[in-house]
């Protein structure tokens, strides 16, 4: 069971208010939790298919979007900032989830975070969710291998949302919802969840 009149104290940060965070949001807003948001792009045409936004919000802000539709549809209010992340942002978050494209920001985000706050490190492409939750005393190590991986899908000019459709962004967002109310009921969890939609298979790695 998850209770979260327990939990009203935590703080989620999410940055990326697009297929992954704009869901996310959502998800975390309906669960009754605190969330805030960190966005400076604006809803685009290509959006409406996977994020959280409707075509009459097109070319206005994603977090003033957000705000307005998890208020109607949730009846929570969110915290937005309308602007780049800047490191002093998060000072204060128990729980930060990087829904960001930019691999430049998700390093400079581990590198600069408190060691006691809890990442969720979110990666979406076609049919794959994956989520590596970042405990501090391995984030670097960790997280070298991704970075290098990902920079040349990066480089590509293809964001990771950009050809996303509802049922991945979905899925992730789900996936997100659950593993945030496993850490805060203090359940042990694992190192990455990867959840295939192709196959309908979650994995869980230890390491």
């Amino acid at each position: 069971m998850f209770n979260p009149n327990l939990f009203r104290d935590k703080k989620i940060w999410i940055i990326g208010a697009g297929g992954i965070g704009s869901n996310s949001a959502y998800v975390l807003s309906k669960m009754g939790l605190k969330v805030k948001v960190c966005d400076f792009d604006e809803v685009d045409d290509v959006n409406t298919s996977s994020q959280f936004y409707s075509m009459d919000q097109l070319w206005k802000p994603k977090v003033e979007m957000l705000k307005q539709n998890i208020k109607q549809m949730c009846d929570e209010d969110i915290e937005i900032v309308n602007s780049k992340y800047e490191p002093w942002m998060f000072d204060d978050c128990d729980i930060l989830i990087l829904a960001l494209d930019s691999l430049a920001v998700r390093k400079q985000v581990v590198e600069t975070c408190k060691d006691t706050q809890f990442i969720l490190d979110t990666r979406m492409v076609k049919k794959i969710a994956q989520i590596n939750l970042l405990y501090w005393m391995q984030r670097k190590t960790r997280m070298e291998k991704e970075w290098r991986e990902d920079a040349d899908a990066n480089n590509a000019g293809t964001r990771c949302t950009e050809k996303a459709v509802a049922f991945n962004a979905l899925g992730m967002a789900a996936l997100v919802g659950s593993i945030v109310a496993d850490k805060l009921n203090g359940k042990e969890l694992k190192y990455q969840y990867t959840l295939d939609l192709e196959s309908y298979n979650l994995y869980v790695f230890n390491s």
